[in-house]
């Protein structure tokens, strides 16, 4: 299988013609690719969410929380993968640099019809399930709630949340730690509150 770190705007094109959402945001901490004969057919992307969506699923370390935030294909008869699951799980095990994402998390939309079969076959567990509004800009886009003034209320939809830990609840301090990532001030900036701000970065361990 030919799993390769892509581009972004190769996300953003695919999710374009195949994504309900049609977006796939500007930045991503992980971006990867199925390329078949050079051609992609399924793409990955992961980034940190937001802090409150991180507190929620890990609130003694939110910083270790990674979140998958784009899963996509071209439809099933254009391409010879049958199973998106299994460059995901590539991902989860070799590919996502696990020490310092001990907790990953994504969600299933049941308003676009998603049973989250994909992640079960992966491992992921389901959690939180809630009930979300949906917006959509002028276009009929879905866009996020933070832009809500520009946005319409289109309907509501039941997101489930699933999870990925590579450590038990109560340790993913000392997880990260052990592999290596601190927390370290950033010398004369801080955060919009006023407060301190830092970075991660990994030593070498026992260092």
């Amino acid at each position: 299988m030919d799993i390769r770190v892509c581009d972004q705007l190769e996300i953003l094109d695919l999710c374009q013609r195949y994504h309900s959402y049609k977006t796939a945001g500007s930045y991503s901490a992980y971006c990867f690719g199925v390329y078949e004969q050079d051609r992609l057919v399924a793409a990955y992307s992961w980034m940190p969410p937001a802090l409150g969506a991180a507190k929620s699923v890990c609130p003694e370390a939110p910083q270790g929380v990674l979140a998958l935030s784009r899963m996509v294909a071209v439809p099933r008869e254009e391409r010879l993968l049958r199973h998106v699951s299994k460059p995901l799980r590539i991902q989860m095990r070799r590919l996502i640099d696990r020490g310092r994402w001990p907790v990953l998390v994504t969600y299933s939309d049941e308003g676009d019809g998603h049973t989250g079969h994909v992640y079960k076959c992966s491992g992921w567990h389901k959690t939180e399930r809630r009930r979300r509004p949906v917006y959509t800009d002028n276009s009929g886009v879905r866009q996020s709630v933070v832009d809500g003034r520009y946005l319409t209320l289109s309907g509501y939809t039941w997101l489930q949340r699933w999870e990925h830990w590579v450590c038990d609840s109560g340790t993913v301090n000392l997880w990260m730690e052990s592999h290596g990532w601190y927390r370290e001030p950033i010398p004369g900036k801080v955060w919009r509150s006023g407060n301190q701000a830092y970075r991660y970065v990994q030593r070498e361990v026992g260092v």
